[in-house]
């Protein structure tokens, strides 16, 4: 059996929030709330779901940016949830990260042959010259640059630019895993697709394994080989990308689904119905106080009283993954199928 490159196993990642006035102890706020997942090399793993859901959250647990409360990270089988600071080098060789915002992670007053160059030095011990210098034009290619961007600094690109020179500093050191966090989300729909299709041509070049986290659900699909769905700090639901997509078995990855505009008339119509399901303008409970059952209990149109009660278990779903969701085991028993036949049935009910 392989081995996946990356397991995260019962991650939690609890910290203290600020003081509330007038309250006697600085709340908890519990980011991340007992998930796991694995990546294997050569593919990605998807992690989508609104701002505050905890993505960001587990990208920093795994590049040792958060401290973790419980459970487990490991690297090809080795244990490193907390890595030691003589290991670390050697961490950051092995796991890079290319963020959202490509203006600020990059250093304005370096060109790109430092930018890009500094990780060879440091992780290769290659100083600059003719050898440094060949190994940067090599990735400026891999991300579709040409060495005219050698002595430009980052003011004087454009936002896809950057991010692909972020891409190459990521590449630089020959990571095994590539963190993309909210790394198309700042690019409008032309660059992200020329960014997207980057992304997939270094995997399929160099074998890299990514974990790219969005909020767009059909973006991460459109590069994802597995999706995880994350709503309040758990994973709500986890399956194969293109049939998580297609046959959602939880009402919250519909929902994300449903608030992602298309360009057909009568698709956009159905999503807008879909939409019109749920209760959209109700406040999602504070990871500072979250309720003993369901977290998405509050927005569901379907939520039953066992539903505020007690969490729901893993359920195996349809798509070959699993779903946390009481609709498929009480009331109308979905049993891991679709969730959208259910919606659109009780959609049409004058009581919902």
């Amino acid at each position: 059996m392989t081995v996946p490159f990356l397991e995260v196993e019962n991650l939690h990642v609890h910290f203290v929030g600020r003081q509330r006035l007038f309250a006697s102890a600085m709340p908890t706020i519990k980011a991340v709330n007992g998930i796991s997942f694995s990546i294997e090399r050569h593919r990605t793993f998807g992690l989508v779901g609104e701002s505050g859901s905890g993505k960001s959250t587990v990208a920093r647990a795994i590049l040792q940016l958060a401290d973790i409360t419980a459970g487990t990270i490991r690297l090809g089988g080795v244990d490193v949830t907390n890595v030691r600071a003589h290991e670390e080098l050697a961490f950051r060789k092995r796991v890079q990260a290319v963020l959202q915002d490509p203006y600020s992670s990059l250093n304005q007053v370096h060109q790109v042959r430092t930018i890009v160059g500094d990780g060879i030095t440091r992780h290769f011990g290659i100083r600059p010259g003719p050898e440094r210098e060949k190994r940067i034009l090599s990735l400026l290619d891999e991300v579709g640059l040409t060495d005219d961007f050698l002595d430009r600094y980052p003011y004087e690109m454009s936002g896809g630019q950057r991010q692909r020179v972020s891409i190459a500093r990521a590449l630089a050191v020959a990571p095994e895993l590539i963190i993309a966090d909210e790394a198309t989300s700042a690019l409008d729909v032309s660059v992200q697709s020329q960014v997207l299709n980057v992304m997939k041509r270094v995997q399929a070049d160099t074998g890299v394994a990514f974990l790219f986290i969005g909020h767009d659900l059909d973006v991460v699909r459109h590069v994802s080989d597995d999706i995880g769905v994350m709503y309040l700090g758990y994973l709500v639901e986890q399956g194969d990308a293109d049939g998580l997509h297609d046959s959602p078995a939880h009402p919250y990855t519909e929902m994300l689904i449903a608030s992602v505009p298309v360009p057909d008339p009568a698709g956009q119509a159905d999503r807008r119905t879909l939409r019109r399901s749920f209760k959209r303008d109700s406040e999602p409970p504070s990871p500072a106080d979250l309720p003993i059952g369901c977290p998405f209990a509050s927005r569901c149109p379907f939520a039953m009283d066992i539903c505020t009660e007690m969490m729901p278990t893993p359920t195996v779903a349809r798509h070959g993954g699993h779903v946390r969701c009481h609709l498929h085991t009480s009331g109308p028993i979905l049993a891991g199928e679709s969730v959208v036949p259910y919606i659109r049935s009780a959609s049409r009910s004058p009581s919902v």
